[in-house]
């Protein structure tokens, strides 16, 4: 259970020290909100009364995903936001551009956290329970 909390947390320290990316405040804050994510993923993979619903990642990790498919999907989004921010920046997209990626995707990953919350998926605490579910 400790590792679902120190993963995320290490992999963010590591990525906010390398100093060829240079990450920006806005970076930050969306792989703050995305190890969040992480996390509550984590948790609701083991519990059988969640699945996950999320259209394009329920493609790529399955409804029941491993904790390594968890994993495997959290670095390689982090990664990827991270090399997709950059480019923004090293191609001197319009501002507007940057500002939407930077906006939209903060908003759509928060909304995808609060409604896990609200679905009752807890990121290091026992998920609520599911009316109906028998463990």
């Amino acid at each position: 259970m400790l590792y679902r909390c120190v993963v995320p947390l290490c992999f963010l320290v590591l990525l906010s020290g390398c100093e060829s990316l240079e990450l920006s405040r806005e970076e930050l804050i969306w792989q703050g909100v995305h190890a969040m994510d992480i996390a509550q993923t984590l948790n609701a993979a083991d519990d059988p009364c969640y699945k996950e619903s999320a259209y394009i990642t329920q493609r790529l990790i399955g409804e029941q995903p491993s904790d390594a498919e968890v994993m495997a999907w959290g670095i390689g989004t982090a990664i990827g936001h991270a090399v997709i921010t950059q480019a923004l920046e090293r191609l001197d997209a319009p501002g507007w551009v940057q500002t939407l990626w930077a906006y939209g995707t903060i908003s759509h990953t928060a909304f995808a956290v609060a409604s896990n919350h609200d679905e009752g998926i807890r990121m290091w605490g026992d998920n609520q329970d599911v009316r109906g579910c028998y463990r």
